[in-house]
């Protein structure tokens, strides 16, 4: 296990990306333990092969086809229509707006760079800053994981062989509650800096907007209807998203050509590459971990240090935002839940309040340095240095860190609507 993380390490620091760092420590350790090269291949092979997965690319080509159709514009109008004209308007909507593109990317890295190019500009047209501007789109774009459809939580579900659907559901309400605390500080920030207000509400302009975004607001509740009712599992469900989008597009809004099509897949094929060749370079990884019993060790470590679960749940969240500073999303859930699974199941911590936890602590680490990826995709594309992102990203980083203490200390907030949609 010391040869795998060291090799791992190693890779990493002279700079090869962390898939390949992972097949290349897993190649060496299997080497070194005297298996056949053969088990590492069957390995790799295997990591792919699983009926969930298949969510993954259709959940993906879904956003990309609405975003094609240009149902991204029609949402951000809604948002404006519906919130703009208070104080700080455009900063409001932002929030609203990655709120409403959640229900379509299922992305915390698309949102971004979708909102970031859209409201940056105008924003800063409207008075705001630029720095402020960024940092608040980044802060908005950690809803995409949480509120559903998510490609996170479908991976985090795969690994952890819970319900799919429990899991998108149980995404509601902290969504919500992460958006609230961000409009929040919004609004408090707006009164502080005396943001500019916007247009004066029409409820004409609302009504408008609301119709034309309408068909893209429904698929949300598609999604997360369609697996309450038992209609669709997770990949059904994906690929009646595909046909939605496919449909609105094409039919409905008449904004969708061939040349976007064409476009969508081949984004979607990029996409979907890069996180399926993370899931079959971590199963060889995992692998070797567990045959070295890291899930043992792990459990040993951590109830040497107390064995109440949340005092648990409060170090499982300083090292995974620790992590997420320094790793991609995916590796981490995919190399590390199945060695906390077994702490888990022994301190009775639910897998579904668990699974939210995890993902908001490593969105919190996307967007702090020193390698937080949503904070170099804004500000690259909005050519903002660290230190002004920093400056203004603080507040938001704890209203995150308050959520992420709430919904550790109070699983109500995720486990009441799966508990209640049951029935």
């Amino acid at each position: 296990m010391a040869l795998l993380l060291l090799t791992f390490v190693a890779f990493l620091v002279i700079g090869l990306p962390i898939a390949f760092a992972m097949l290349g420590a897993a190649l060496i350790a299997v080497w070194y333990e005297g298996f056949p090269l053969t088990v590492y291949a069957q390995r790799v092979s295997s990591g792919v092969q699983s009926f969930p997965l298949l969510a993954v690319p259709l959940f993906i080509l879904a956003g990309n086809l609405m975003n094609q159709s240009g149902m991204s514009e029609r949402l951000f109008e809604f948002a404006r229509a519906l919130i703009g004209h208070i104080r700080g308007g455009l900063a409001h909507v932002n929030v609203v707006a990655s709120v409403f593109m959640s229900g379509i990317s299922g992305s915390s890295l698309a949102d971004c760079a979708a909102t970031t190019r859209v409201f940056v500009p105008q924003m800063e047209k409207a008075g705001f800053s630029r720095a402020f501007s960024v940092a608040l789109t980044a802060s908005s774009a950690t809803l995409a994981p949480i509120i559903p459809p998510s490609i996170l939580l479908i991976i985090y579900g795969w690994v952890a062989n819970v319900s799919i659907g429990d899991l998108f559901v149980a995404g509601i309400l902290p969504g919500i509650l992460i958006g609230a605390v961000l409009l929040t500080l919004t609004g408090i920030m707006a009164r502080v800096r005396n943001f500019p207000t916007g247009d004066p509400f029409s409820g004409h302009a609302l009504r408008k907007t609301f119709a034309r975004s309408v068909w893209a607001l429904l698929l949300p509740i598609l999604i997360v209807g369609g697996f309450r009712a038992g209609i669709f599992t997770a990949t059904e469900v994906a690929a009646v998203a595909v046909f939605y989008a496919l449909l609105v597009g094409v039919v409905i809004y008449r904004t969708l050509d061939l040349k976007g099509i064409v476009q969508a897949l081949l984004s979607t094929a990029r996409d979907t590459a890069a996180i399926l060749l993370l899931v079959a370079a971590a199963s060889p990884f995992a692998w070797v971990l567990a045959m070295n019993q890291a899930p043992q060790a792990m459990l040993g470590f951590i109830t040497g240090i107390t064995d109440h679960p949340i005092l648990v749940l409060l170090l499982l969240n300083v090292m995974l935002i620790v992590l997420g500073t320094f790793m991609e999303t995916l590796a981490i859930i995919i190399i590390l839940l199945p060695i906390l699974i077994p702490l888990l199941n022994a301190l009775d911590i639910n897998l579904i309040h668990f699974g939210i936890v995890m993902i908001v602590n490593l969105l919190i680490g996307q967007m702090t340095p020193p390698l937080g990826v949503l904070m170099f995709v804004s500000c690259s594309i909005a050519r903002v240095r660290m230190g002004a992102f920093l400056r203004e990203a603080w507040p938001f980083l704890v209203g995150l860190v308050a959520a992420l203490l709430a919904l550790t200390f109070i699983p109500a907030i995720t486990l009441w609507l799966p508990s209640a949609l049951r029935w």
